[in-house]
């Protein structure tokens, strides 16, 4: 839910894009979500773009926004100390001491559908699959209830965040059990203790880790026994459509070298391939940023991999399992990706104002 206040504020903003990019489909070892500030702040305004670093931070306040949302985190592993200076260290303190708040959708953004086919569709390919399907991190919460609270219980649960699967909300596993107790002397059982015990339901639910203390708490006010089992374990949920890359169709007939001018001529940038430029291309598979690890999943199923930048030995592997490799540069392949955030908040907080970086880096190419 979106706050109610007349003005949003810092949580508003991470809510709206959380809500959209699930920060539990993030890659395990990413840093998503809100990195640095007060959730309860209240919003000036919202700059969007691709690194979050000091001078991002300075753009920023000159722009009088106070929220600085990022594709890139500013570290993913934090520093062991923040002070002035260059670097993800320096990035923290600089928003720290400006009172900007950092917000990244990394990983989480890229698995996403919209996400994961913004630079294919800028291509003009045709998206068929993920590369490789993301497994999202979740908790299920369970409880043991009483039959006549069974249906409290899990509506306490969906309020407090419980429930959301996909487009799906509400969703819950309920079975019929019995309950076995014997109260002590400081006891005081709403429910009197059966030799053949007592009728109860266990109510199952996913929930986000991060909402995981809500979901419990409301599950504890809603129930009626003063010593209810709740319980939440950390799982991981296989997503249909949800995953890093995709494999992609465009015209018949064509080679690494068509592909590689395409891409190039599209994004407006020199290109790198590797590979034979004569060989002949079916299927595309498409990654913004870096994309190596994804090589071995594209054996069998893809004829060349575009990509933001692919490291010489995964390369290697790739030619060796007859697979080209084009990189078009680890910016220039996600640039649609701000666009996308930039957007998002639109739509989700339209009295906020987003202003949008396309483009600030200070990459560029020199033709041989």
């Amino acid at each position: 839910m979106i706050s109610e206040r007349a003005r949003p504020v810092v949580g508003d903003v991470v809510r709206v894009l959380s809500d959209a990019y699930p920060l539990g489909t993030a890659e395990p070892w990413d840093r998503v979500g809100l990195i640095v500030g007060d959730p309860a702040l209240v919003a000036t305004g919202v700059l969007v773009t691709l690194d979050a670093t000091a001078e991002a931070v300075a753009r920023a306040v000159a722009a009088g926004a106070n929220v600085l949302v990022t594709h890139h985190p500013p570290y993913l592993e934090p520093p062991a100390s923040l002070a002035p200076g260059p670097g993800a260290a320096g990035a923290a303190m600089a928003a720290a001491q400006a009172g900007v708040a950092l917000v990244a959708m990394h990983t989480n953004l890229d698995a996403s559908v919209e996400g994961a086919e913004a630079l294919p569709r800028l291509l003009g390919f045709t998206p068929v699959e993920p590369v490789r399907h993301t497994l999202e991190q979740v908790s299920v919460v369970v409880a043991y209830v009483p039959e006549a609270d069974g249906e409290t219980v899990r509506l306490a649960m969906i309020a407090a965040g419980a429930g959301e699967i996909g487009a799906y909300t509400g969703c819950a596993f309920t079975a019929p059990g019995t309950g076995h107790f014997h109260p002590g002397t400081a006891a005081r059982p709403v429910v009197a203790a059966r030799t053949e015990g007592v009728a109860e339901v266990r109510v199952e639910m996913v929930a986000p880790r991060h909402r995981v203390p809500e979901v419990l708490a409301a599950a504890r006010a809603a129930h009626p026994y003063e010593e209810p089992v709740l319980l939440a374990v950390d799982a991981v949920r296989g997503l249909a459509d949800i995953g890093l890359g995709r494999i992609c169709t465009w015209r018949e007939g064509v080679t690494v070298r068509d592909a590689a001018v395409h891409v190039s001529r599209t994004l407006g940038v020199g290109v790198r391939v590797h590979g034979l430029a004569t060989a002949a291309v079916s299927r595309i598979a498409v990654a913004g940023g870096s994309a190596g690890s994804l090589v071995p999943s594209l054996v069998g199923r893809a004829d060349v991999l575009v990509a933001g930048e692919v490291r010489y030995h995964d390369a290697l592997d790739a030619m060796a399992a007859g697979i080209a490799v084009i990189e078009a540069g680890h910016d220039s392949t996600e640039f649609a990706l701000v666009g996308l955030l930039a957007q998002t908040l639109a739509n989700g907080l339209p009295t906020l104002r987003v202003v949008t970086e396309l483009e600030q880096t200070a990459t560029w190419t020199l033709e041989a």
